[in-house]
């Protein structure tokens, strides 16, 4: 799996909001036509004709690069204000409240739960004030008319609630089993490509620790693989509880990464260094035997444009050195740059 299926969501929502602004710019030309030279309604037509230029940028931004809530906001409000203002200038013949229960499967597809639910319900109090101060409501039955129209309209809700609901607790369902160690519930490699090429906007004061549990394989010869993996668990647990800000990362059977951001090469020496005096002080009792870990551990500062593969390598190299060193113990690249120009 590659990074950008994890994007399902916004890409879903990106080709509907670019879509939607292409439609929704043409039907509202033709609209704006009618109520400015036939229907005679200046207000809406004008209005109509600004929402069809916001949708077809919309057509044109989106069709380059992703688009952003504000626009699918602005769209979603927009629509719904013409939708409100037509039905409330208009004569009920013309049908344009119809176009009210479109609106919940728009805004769920466009912003999701939240705005969804409160956007749905928006407008269900407006049209429902409007349509009740309507006059007359002929040719059609007043009292069936109101219900036939609230119950689909409470329907078409319901049914959109439900689906990105759905949709919204699996995708984070197959996004963790994507992102996540199965044994440990740490990150696994692709998160941490995922989380530096993606979610982390500023690398500035960047730094990774790249840890490695000394003679693991002693552990797992002795005591058996079993007791190996619940090692493991302790251990992502005694790291998770350690890290104030930052996330860890399992990269291999007992190589676990930390990134920590927006850090300083002392706090960051600190903080590897404090995990390593812990972690060799704690007795972990797993089935009556008192197991006792020591790690070793290499630092790096990000520099700037670094790919990651170059950045993990120097916190990688860092590590060697620790392990050359006799291990339990830790080594910064800054440090290895210095003995290898000294040498």
């Amino acid at each position: 799996m590659d990074i950008g299926a994890l994007r399902g969501t916004q890409a879903l929502r990106n080709n509907v909001l670019k879509w939607m602004g292409f439609c929704l710019g043409v039907l509202a030309g033709i609209f704006a036509g009618f109520n400015l030279f036939i229907n005679d309604f200046f207000v809406l037509g004008a209005l109509e004709v600004v929402f069809a230029s916001f949708c077809f940028y919309i057509f044109f931004y989106t069709r380059k690069r992703n688009g952003h809530l504000w626009q699918s906001l602005t769209l979603c409000v927009f629509l719904s204000l013409l939708i409100t203002l037509g039905t409330y200038l208009s004569d009920i013949k013309s049908l344009l409240f119809i176009w009210t229960c479109s609106l919940p499967v728009l805004f769920y597809l466009l912003l999701g739960k939240q705005y969804g639910k409160v956007l749905s319900l928006v407008v269900a109090l407006l049209q429902g004030g409007i349509l009740l101060t309507k006059s007359s409501l002929e040719p059609l039955n007043s009292i069936n008319f109101l219900l036939n129209f609230s119950f689909t309209y409470i329907s078409i809700w319901a049914v959109s609630h439900t689906f990105e609901n759905s949709r919204a607790e699996y995708g984070k369902r197959l996004e963790n089993l994507a992102l996540l160690d199965p044994l440990t519930g740490a990150g696994n490699r692709l998160a941490m490509t995922h989380y530096f090429e993606v979610e982390l906007k500023n690398k500035n004061g960047l730094f990774i620790l790249m840890l490695d549990l000394d003679y693991f394989k002693n552990i797992n010869d002795q005591y058996g693989h079993d007791v190996g993996d619940r090692i493991l668990i302790e251990v992502t647990s005694f790291f998770r509880q350690r890290i104030s800000k930052g996330y860890i990362f399992r990269i291999g059977g007992e190589e676990f990464a930390i990134f920590l951001p927006d850090s300083d090469p002392q706090s960051a020496y600190d903080f590897a260094d404090m995990l390593r005096e812990q972690l060799s002080t704690t007795i972990h009792n797993i089935d009556e035997e008192a197991i006792n870990l020591t790690i070793s551990i290499g630092v790096a500062c990000y520099m700037p444009n670094q790919t990651l593969k170059n950045f993990i390598k120097c916190a990688d190299d860092a590590l060697y050195q620790a392990k050359q060193q006799g291990r339990n113990r830790v080594v910064t690249a800054y440090e290895l740059s210095q003995q290898n120009k000294a040498s």
